[in-house]
């Protein structure tokens, strides 16, 4: 056992050195990865936000892997995007993490040589670990340790479970060492490390719990701290790794993407059995939670997008068309290409991550959708109100097809009592509209509808289609916004939306993490990391005329312990089978009418742009629209073959939409204003100039 702590519980000794609760992300080509067994790896996002959310809660230390296997960097340098960094290297990637990193950083990976210390102590690190290259050569450890300091020096060791043997394993579990794991921490301490981070490949990413058995071998052997990693699925396993295993220090890396305060709420976890960790502190004092922008950097940006958009000869001017023209990767067994929208990642066969989780949502049996409805059912009578003085939840809904079978499960099976809150962008089909308005009386519900000024509506229409593209910035993050805002006005803790669309579409986590409603997703996915406070200023919109988009408090969102949970974590999920439900029991309407850019009729039906102009500027951008979403999503369920779903999106996402007219007349825009300004978001690794047309590379049957 570590000299610093006591047997019982983890009681400080008299030296009064505290536990630590260590976040650990793993970065794979640049992106934040979800990681299981060592093998399967799901893209999460870019670095930054994840790493400032970190420091919103004040955390106690981070550790950053690189687990990169070559510099095949991902290409973060999109115009859509806030947030990103330049170049494409970890070491890029290290100088903008430590921009935003209010906390002692730990980072490792691919170092070989002192120079490789060096740099990375240069580029914000405080400390480095050590893997592979120690065990390669031993004697590195001691080197680093007297150039650098024990005290910086970090052996990480990854340890696999065999019979009942333990072995160290290297070169990211892919090299067999033969060696003990109490016997190769004693030499790296004797070698002179100052710490220890032990990883059990087993648990990682199995939500199962500490392997308590390892960190005590471990523990026991050691006077130096050793920083226990691996299986961490509840915040209740958190304490275990120093009650019983004796670690200095627990880490984790998958459960803090997963849900809102996670950090602060696995500390208290850790204080409530009597853990002496640092208090819980929610807001850093150094980095508010909402961005501030730097106001003349942006003005630029956006006055040199307006001059590029002015010259009508591409070919000389527009990165696109000077860029080299890349091949483009599509998945083997659906039609995503490589360069999405949604973080992806690629397997060795070529099948994307959203293919690999839709053929593990397809194999969880029966038995496991019933434990689920049960822990839903749990979760429901958990916070039911019992007294009347309240609504039981709040349910985000648009009144589209997926809103009423939310509303069915929760009102007419779960029997709670619900307040349905609509976020209404201004921008209804007319069947939409009559959909939404019918779910009072299809349900005998209350139903709140959130209405923001159409003068504000149409500015930020305008606005978010300068900035980044996006004429639908302010309908994503009034989605994810409005519900959150309402469950804390009327003091209702849980809040339900309906699939998560990232674990759907790209695979980004597993069906066995069950994401919540997190402001990191929101902000950086939703919002491209763009805060509505970068738009108080502009065209004369002030803080007041936002008052919708702002998201509650963390401290609102920890006192009240408001969550917002997904019901296809829960709930077998398949919208094909759904609107037959809905359309007999309750009177949904399909549209008669069928969509310009896909084939389907029953989605986004809230939305009229969702489908067309909105859509269509993803296709500008990525070169793939809706029917590419809606053909993967078939292709999964068994309903379309891969040829069939070729043949569908190289007709469909190509189409210019007619609502497009509604929404030039509706900000005030020329259509050549429109196409000039959209032009200057494609992304050069999928567009050229060939004689004055852009062209890109299709997707080809067989």
């Amino acid at each position: 056992m570590p000299a610093n702590y006591a047997a019982n519980e983890g009681v400080l000794r008299s030296e009064g050195v505290r536990p630590r609760l260590i976040p650990c992300l793993l970065l794979k080509h640049g992106l934040i990865m979800r990681s299981q067994l060592f093998k399967v790896h799901q893209a999460i996002g870019n670095p930054m936000s994840t790493v400032e959310r970190f420091s919103d809660w004040n955390v106690d230390e981070l550790v950053v892997l690189d687990i990169s296997r070559d510099e095949d960097f991902h290409d973060l340098r999109r115009d859509d995007l806030q947030q990103n960094y330049m170049g494409k290297s970890a070491l890029d990637v290290l100088r903008a993490i430590t921009e935003v990193c209010f906390m002692p950083l730990t980072f490792g990976g691919r170092i070989r040589t002192l120079d490789d210390i060096s740099v990375r102590l240069a580029a914000g690190a405080d400390k480095v670990t050590l893997n592979t290259a120690a065990l390669q050569n031993p004697d590195f450890i001691t080197q680093a340790s007297r150039r650098f300091g024990s005290q910086c020096i970090v052996v990480s060791i990854d340890v696999r479970r065999q019979a009942k043997e333990y072995e160290v394993w290297g070169d990211g579990g892919r090299m067999r060492t033969g060696r003990k794991p109490e016997e190769w921490a004693r030499e790296v301490e004797r070698l002179g490390a100052g710490e220890i981070l032990l990883n059990s490949i087993d648990r990682d990413g199995s939500g199962l719990g500490y392997d308590v058995e390892l960190i005590g071998a471990v523990s026991a052997a050691v006077s130096i701290p050793v920083v226990a990693l691996g299986g961490v699925g509840r915040y209740e396993h958190f304490p275990a790794a120093i009650q019983q295993g004796h670690a200095s220090a627990m880490a984790a890396a998958n459960i803090f993407h997963f849900f809102e305060l996670s950090y602060s709420h696995a500390k208290q976890a850790c204080l409530d059995v009597g853990l002496p960790l640092r208090p819980i502190g929610l807001g850093s004092r150094f980095l508010p939670r909402e961005p501030v922008y730097n106001q003349t950097r942006e003005d630029a940006r956006i006055q040199s997008r307006l001059r590029c958009a002015e010259v009508s000869d591409y070919s000389g001017t527009h990165s696109a068309a000077q860029a080299k023209k890349q091949e483009v990767r599509w998945c083997s067994k659906c039609v995503y290409p490589g360069i999405s929208a949604a973080p992806m990642e690629f397997d060795e066969q070529g099948i994307c991550s959203g293919c690999r989780m839709a053929e593990v949502k397809q194999h969880i049996p029966e038995t496991e959708w019933t434990r689920r409805w049960e822990v839903l059912k749990e979760m429901a009578e958990r916070y039911r109100c019992r007294d009347g003085s309240r609504y039981d939840c709040v349910i985000a809904v648009s009144g589209g097809k997926d809103s009423y079978f939310q509303t069915h499960i929760i009102k007419n099976e779960l029997k709670l009592n619900p307040l349905l809150v609509t976020y209404n962008g201004n921008n209804w089909t007319e069947v939409g509209w009559r959909n939404m308005l019918h779910m009072k009386e299809a349900f005998d519900v209350d139903h709140l509808l959130v209405s923001p000024s159409v003068n504000v509506l149409k500015k930020l229409n305008r606005l978010g289609f300068i900035v980044m593209g996006d004429m639908n910035w302010h309908a994503h993050i009034g989605i994810m916004t409005t519900p959150m805002r309402v469950g804390v006005q009327y003091g209702v803790p849980l809040v339900f939306y309906g699939e998560h669309g990232y674990l759907d579409l790209c695979g980004q986590f597993s069906m066995d993490d069950f994401p919540e409603v997190a402001y990191r997703n929101r902000l950086e996915h939703y919002g491209r990391g763009y805060e509505w406070t970068y738009f108080v200023g502009r065209e004369g919109l002030t803080e007041q005329d936002f008052m919708p988009w702002k998201y509650p408090t963390d401290q609102q969102i920890f006192d009240l312990g408001l969550r917002g949970i997904f019901l296809g974590n829960y709930v077998r999920w398949e919208a094909n089978e759904h609107i037959k439900l809905v359309v007999d029991r309750y009177g949904f309407e399909v549209s008669n009418e069928p969509f310009d850019r896909t084939y389907r009729t029953m989605s986004n039906l809230d939305d009229m742009h969702e489908n067309g102009a909105h859509d269509y500027l993803k296709y500008i951008k990525f070169g793939y629209g809706r029917c590419t979403d809606h053909a993967c999503k078939d292709i999964r369920a068994g309903l379309l073959s891969r040829d069939q779903a070729i043949e569908l999106v190289n007709r469909y996402d190509p189409v210019k939409p007619k609502d497009l007219q509604r929404w030039l007349q509706y900000v005030g825009m020329t259509e050549d204003e429109f196409d000039r300004i959209a032009d200057t978001f494609r992304d050069p690794r999928v567009w050229t100039m060939e004689n004055g047309r852009w062209r890109r590379q299709e997707l080809q049957k067989g």
